[in-house]
């Protein structure tokens, strides 16, 4: 390990001031949009970093640990705005974590072609289903949740539910951890619709549950000696500053429209990931 700590640290040492730069101004912008919708959105920066020459489980490691700090920073205004059920985030956080880890500490026993094409596919659907939702709330044809009411959208926490939710979510951790995603992409929507969640609910106890999920992952990858910090410096503050605005703006979205631009986000982030499974 000690070794592999060494030869690994500073791998992005390698990359120029100019990628280096260019990486931190991504990581801002996709802080600033994922902070709106609630998700640490580390399916964007992930294909970026390997296709900059990026070793992918430096790239995964250092893709979890940003997701961390940069929900971290999402999560404080979430929590002002009283926007995070943390009954939801212990219930689905458990099974989450315990997947995440496995996941990470034998991330290198895996396919990730065959994993991350996986997470593309259910992407797609994923979002697509969102989308249709919101375009039919805005034509009027379903019945809108009425999001001013404290008491409708925190989560039908029933036998059926939670026992769903626990085994989605310890699948999901392990393709994440394995990946490098916190793959919040996936559990938003399961917290909307299956769940039955407020968008906005959702969103802040999503970044919540990215915390555990990608500090259990990271502490994977870490126990294998597999960290670049220069890297997790250079696209962690970034993604902080981002998520932290963005999180203020999404406390303030309609419901509706949120739904309708994570949805569209997911769709727009879904060729990423089918790109980083094959070129990547």
């Amino acid at each position: 390990m000690p070794d592999a700590l060494t030869t690994l640290a500073f791998a992005g040492a390698d990359l120029s001031g100019a990628e280096l730069t260019g990486l931190a101004i991504m990581s801002l912008i996709v802080g600033i949009v994922g902070g709106i919708v609630g998700i640490a959105l580390g399916v964007v920066r992930l294909p970026v970093m390997t296709a900059v020459g990026i070793d992918p489980l430096i790239a995964a490691s250092t893709n979890l640990f940003v997701s961390v700090l940069g929900s971290f920073a999402g999560s404080w205004p979430a929590i002002l705005q009283h926007r995070i059920v943390f009954q939801v985030v212990l219930i689905i956080g458990v099974p989450a974590v315990a997947g995440s880890f496995v996941g990470g500490l034998y991330a290198d026993l895996v396919s990730r072609t065959v994993l991350l094409t996986l997470v593309a596919l259910l992407l797609v659907w994923s979002s697509t289903m969102m989308i249709m939702r919101a375009l039919a709330e805005l034509r009027g044809t379903v019945e809108i949740t009425d999001d001013l009411d404290p008491s409708v959208g925190r989560g039908d926490l029933n036998p059926k539910t939670v026992t769903r939710e626990s085994f989605l979510g310890f699948g999901i951790g392990v393709i994440g951890g394995a990946v490098g995603l916190a793959l919040g992409v996936l559990r938003m929507p399961a917290l909307i619709h299956v769940l039955k969640m407020k968008p906005s609910l959702a969103a802040g106890t999503n970044l919540a549950l990215t915390i555990l999920v990608g500090t259990s992952g990271f502490t994977g990858h870490l126990l294998r000696g597999r960290v670049d910090w220069l890297l997790v410096g250079t696209i962690g503050v970034p993604a902080m500053i981002g998520m932290f605005a963005g999180s203020r703006m999404g406390g303030s979205v309609d419901p509706t429209k949120l739904r309708l631009a994570v949805g569209i986000v997911l769709l727009a982030v879904s060729p990423l990931v089918f790109f980083d499974a094959f070129w990547g």
